[in-house]
């Protein structure tokens, strides 16, 4: 069976956008989620999506592709966050938790830990993952303000992850990641 995804003017068939972009968009999924089995089941989960019901798509299929995985990346972040939060038993006064008491301290020491790994990255890499992660400026932004192509920012991002992810512990990284989401 052929399905053709929309766009503009142009027909795009399912099994040719399949074949292109299941492994790179599996790649870009691994950049937020280190586990592979889950990376690869919510890539088929998108395009089993679009084989059910094929979208109008107004912007490029890979932009499309892209931004659906990175929206259901954070969504599958935000719900591994969730289950690794155990249930508080009661306690007499609701407000004083050893959840609430200790959150603050937690996030605290979370992003100290970060900021200690990001000082010890490269000074390229370092340069690059601060302007991305913590001025959030697009890869086009810091290719021109750094004068170095996109692709070398891309590298030095991938670089400058796969360094915190072996400085730091997975949830600490995992729960920066949606601090800088979150604003």
């Amino acid at each position: 069976m052929k399905i053709q995804l929309s766009h503009s003017t142009h027909k795009i068939d399912f099994n040719t956008c399949f074949k292109e972009y299941y492994s790179p968009l599996c790649n870009y999924a691994y950049s937020f989620l280190t586990d592979q089995d889950q990376c690869e089941d919510l890539v088929q989960d998108i395009f089993l999506k679009i084989w059910d019901s094929p979208p109008k798509i107004s912007t490029s299929i890979s932009s499309y592709l892209y931004r659906a995985v990175k929206n259901a990346c954070i969504s599958q972040m935000k719900k591994n966050v969730q289950q690794s939060i155990l249930p508080i038993e009661e306690v007499e006064d609701p407000m004083e938790t050893p959840f609430e008491i200790n959150r603050e301290e937690n996030l605290a020491r979370i992003r100290t830990k970060v900021e200690r790994a990001v000082e010890n990255l490269p000074p390229k890499c370092k340069e690059v993952f601060i302007m991305r992660r913590n001025m959030q400026m697009s890869y086009h932004e810091i290719s021109e303000h750094l004068n170095i192509s996109k692709k070398t920012i891309e590298n030095q991002m991938n670089t400058a992850i796969k360094k915190l992810r072996s400085q730091l512990d997975k949830n600490d990284l995992l729960i920066y990641f949606l601090m800088m989401v979150k604003g």
